[in-house]
C-alpha cells in the first residue's frame, strides 16, 4: 500500500512539469535525471537517451518507403538535411524528452520514441514512436516501449493524459496502442491520402487513472484517497 501511495502521490506533486516545460541550460544533471532518466529498462527493450551515432539509423529508417507510409504525413522522401534537423531538434536537444529504443539483451537499436507538445497547465503530452527495423515489427517490442513511456509519464512526471494520432490503415500500431492501454477517442475523417485513397487519422488517449488501475488495481485509488484524507486532517 505504501508503494502505491508513493506512485499516485506523483500525480499530486507535479514536481518535474516545470522543469520539462521550461528547461534551462543551467539546470543540473540531477534535475534532468528527474524528468529524463538516462535509461528506462524493461523485459524486452530498454529506452536510453539518444546518441549522435544513432542518426545514421534514423536516416535509413526515414528513407524506408514503408516506414514513411506508416508514420509520415508526406510521401516524398526526406532530405538528409531535414532528417538531421529532426534528429537535432526532436531527439538531441537539451529540452527533448526522447529515447532511442534498443532490443535486449544485445542493446540493438531498433527505433525511437518521444513526447511532444507538453502542456503543463493541463497535464497532457503527445506520444510518438517509430520502430524502424522491420524485423522488430509484430513482436511486442513497440508495445513494451510504449508502456515504459506511459509509466514515466504518469508515475514520474505526474501527467494526467497522454495522447497520440495514428493513420487508420496502420492496424498493427492501433492494436499495439490498445494493448498498451490507449483508447480510440475520435477520428479526423479522410485526413490522409495514400495510393489514391483517403484514410482517417485516429486520435487515441489514455488517462492517469486508467494507467494506474491497469497496473495497480483499485488499491491505487484507495491509497490516493487515504493520502488526501491525511493531508486534509
Amino acid at each position: 500500500m505504501a508503494a502505491q501511495a508513493t506512485v499516485t502521490g506523483a500525480l499530486k506533486r507535479w514536481f518535474t512539469i516545470e522543469a520539462v516545460a521550461q528547461p534551462t541550460s543551467s539546470a543540473s544533471l540531477s534535475d534532468r535525471d528527474l524528468w529524463h532518466p538516462p535509461q528506462l529498462v524493461g523485459r524486452l527493450v530498454a529506452l536510453r537517451r539518444p546518441h549522435q551515432d544513432d542518426m545514421a539509423a534514423v536516416v535509413r529508417w526515414y528513407r524506408d518507403p514503408e516506414v514513411a507510409r506508416l508514420t509520415r504525413y508526406q510521401t516524398r522522401p526526406m532530405s538528409q538535411a531535414e532528417i538531421e534537423r529532426f534528429f537535432q531538434v526532436r531527439m538531441s536537444a537539451h529540452d527533448a524528452l526522447a529515447y532511442s529504443i534498443v532490443e535486449l539483451p544485445a542493446w540493438r537499436l531498433i527505433g525511437f520514441t518521444t513526447f511532444s507538445a507538453l502542456d503543463g497547465d493541463n497535464g497532457s503530452v503527445m506520444f510518438h514512436i517509430t520502430i524502424g527495423e522491420r524485423d522488430a515489427w509484430g513482436r511486442g517490442l513497440g508495445t513494451e516501449a510504449t508502456q515504459l513511456m506511459l509509466g514515466h509519464a504518469f508515475e514520474r512526471l505526474g501527467l494526467h493524459r497522454v495522447g497520440l494520432t495514428v493513420f487508420s490503415y496502420n492496424v498493427r500500431a492501433i492494436r499495439a496502442y490498445e494493448k498498451a492501454g490507449f483508447s480510440i477517442e475520435g477520428r479526423l475523417r479522410d485526413a490522409i491520402c495514400r495510393d489514391g485513397r483517403y484514410f482517417d487519422e485516429v486520435q487515441m488517449g489514455i488517462l492517469a487513472e486508467e494507467w494506474l488501475e491497469s497496473r495497480y488495481g483499485t488499491a491505487a485509488d484507495e491509497a490516493d484517497e487515504a493520502a488526501e484524507a491525511v493531508a486534509a486532517g
